[in-house]
């Protein structure tokens, strides 16, 4: 015998001795013959699986279209009041522009605006995560 042949066997020796199975159940023998005849019978059964898994592919393609549904709508508000809350602002703070900034305000707001909607477009597309959520 080779040297690691034997220290294999002597360490399969050691580990039977001091690992010890645990005793089975009284009714293992009869659980594991139900087990194997359940397990054996759905496999029989090819086509009420294929059935069940037809259904629940239906209702998770369903359940993923409403969620897109749900998600437009929701993204549809939120860019209507941002619309609304970017007019009022801008309609609120256009005295105090003109007076700080003069003739100049209406360009300044104009590029700041469309600065800002640049750089929210262009963290979205270079997939930074959701520009909504970082402000």
């Amino acid at each position: 015998m080779s040297g690691d042949a034997e220290r294999e066997q002597r360490l399969d020796i050691a580990l039977a001795q001091a690992l010890r199975a645990p005793p089975l159940p009284g009714d293992f023998r009869t659980r594991l013959d139900a087990a194997l005849r359940r397990a054996n019978a759905a496999d029989h059964d090819l086509g009420a699986v294929r059935s069940a898994l037809a259904h629940e592919q239906r209702a998770q393609l369903a359940k993923l279209d409403a969620d897109y549904v749900r998600l437009k709508r929701r993204l549809l508000g939120t860019l209507i009041g941002a619309a609304f809350a970017a007019g009022a602002a801008s309609a609120l703070a256009m005295p105090w522009l003109r007076t700080n900034l003069g003739p100049h305000a209406l360009l300044l707001l104009i590029v700041g605006g469309t600065a800002l909607g640049v750089a929210l477009a262009a963290s979205l597309w270079l997939g930074r995560g959701n520009p909504i959520e970082s402000l």
